[in-house]
Parts: structure tokens; C-alpha cells; sequence
């Protein structure tokens, strides 16, 4: 019996590093916006939430790289 899933992994990995180098880019866009934004705000909670939020995205954004 013929797998039917094999061509769709094929594409999945063959498409895989071209969507994490796009990932990448929007984590660390993302991250370089919440920091922008904690820069503008006054209240220090609030801005070290912002500042915490942006250290996840640009960690997400270094898991695709070791991808």
C-alpha cells in the first residue's frame, strides 16, 4: 500500500526552511516594536512587561535559527 502522506512531508520539509527564515524575521520585527513601544511608556510595569514579551520573540526567533 503506497504511502499517501510521503509527498505532502516531502513539500513540508522542502518549504520548511524558507518559512523559518520568514518566522525569524517577524519574531525579531515584533520584538524590535514592543521594545519601541516600552520606550514610550511611562509606567514601569507595564513597560517591563513589554520589555519581557520582546525577549520571548526574539528567543522564538532564535529557535529558528538552530532549525
Amino acid at each position: 500500500m503506497p504511502n499517501v502522506h510521503a509527498p505532502a512531508l516531502q513539500d513540508l520539509t522542502v518549504n520548511r526552511n524558507c518559512r523559518s527564515q520568514h518566522d525569524q524575521k517577524q519574531y525579531r520585527q515584533v520584538a524590535h516594536w514592543l521594545r519601541g513601544v516600552a520606550a514610550k511608556c511611562r509606567l514601569p510595569d507595564p513597560q517591563r512587561e513589554l520589555l519581557d514579551i520582546a525577549t520571548r520573540y526574539d528567543r522564538r526567533a532564535e529557535h529558528f535559527d538552530r532549525s
